[in-house]
């Protein structure tokens, strides 16, 4: 991060419970961690990584149970064509 994005952020103050912050604390004691700050920024930045990549599979879980009998099977046919196409390449 580059030393100017300090001044980017935006402060704001939650509420937990006291034996949330006894376990931040305790990662506190490691050396990896600098700030309460730190390890709750980092620790929402991986759970909203894991929100859109939920949001991204549940899409993408709609779009292939929204296709019709014809799409599927044309699907399959390119997947499988894709598949030897890879095999192909990887044995060159």
């Amino acid at each position: 991060m580059p030393p100017f994005a300090h001044a980017l952020k935006t402060k704001i103050t939650i509420t937990l419970s006291p034996d949330v912050v006894r376990r931040i604390d305790a990662f506190l004691a490691e050396p990896v961690a600098r700030s309460r700050s730190q390890l709750v920024e980092e620790a929402l930045r991986e759970w909203l990584e894991r929100q859109t990549q939920s949001e991204i599979e549940r899409q993408t879980e709609a779009y292939y149970r929204s296709l019709s009998p014809d799409d599927q099977e044309e699907d399959q046919q390119w997947s499988a064509f894709a598949s030897e196409a890879a095999k192909r390449l990887w044995e060159e």
